[in-house]
């Protein structure tokens, strides 16, 4: 039985998301064009741009998936009292989806390519933001914040430990976010 229309596209619409992701994490997100997305498929980019009208429309479907649980996260957490409970379940569930996604995580709320996309951007720091409050209040220290951003960005981590599985990934980033957080 041949695949339906419906199913071919969402098969190539998911194509593209795919390849879209392994060049932006290999190339970055800026040296990446649709037109090398294209090539790499094997297609042409009017091909690409059916589904996707621009780089940033990709990396917002690449990142949406992720917005949705962190946002789900941050409104568990929020049900929580504050203190130790509170920061276990945000560190379980932050290295939860930074494991599941890997391979996106790099193009996080520092990436230039998220920065220039302004509702992205903006989706971004107000998680950032939320999640630093609900770790430390309404006014956090100088180094409550600093510990708070330097637990979120674990982009050189992720490179450094590519090696891992992920329960060993898991496990590793727990512990660094629990101390880094513990001030």
């Amino acid at each position: 039985m041949s695949p339906t229309r419906a199913e071919q596209a969402e098969k190539t619409r998911r194509t593209v998301l795919d390849t879209a992701q392994r060049l932006f994490a290999e190339h970055g997100f800026d040296a990446t064009s649709l037109q090398l997305i294209a090539d790499t498929m094997g297609v042409t980019k009017a091909n690409v741009y059916y589904y996707f009208r621009s780089k940033a429309d990709i990396l917002v479907a690449l990142l949406q998936g992720s917005i949705t649980a962190f946002d789900e996260l941050l409104e568990a957490a929020a049900q929580v009292p504050t203190g130790q409970q509170r920061r276990e379940l945000l560190v379980d569930g932050f290295v939860e989806q930074v494991v599941a996604h890997r391979a996106v995580s790099p193009l996080n709320r520092t990436d230039p390519g998220a920065r220039r996309h302004e509702s992205l951007g903006r989706a971004l720091d107000d998680q950032a933001e939320r999640g630093l409050r609900l770790l430390f209040g309404a006014d956090p220290t100088p180094d409550q914040t600093a510990a708070y951003w330097t637990a979120t960005e674990l982009g050189p981590a992720l490179r450094g430990l590519d090696h891992l599985t992920d329960d060993d990934l898991r496990a590793t980033l727990r512990r660094l976010c629990l101390r880094v957080l513990d001030v």
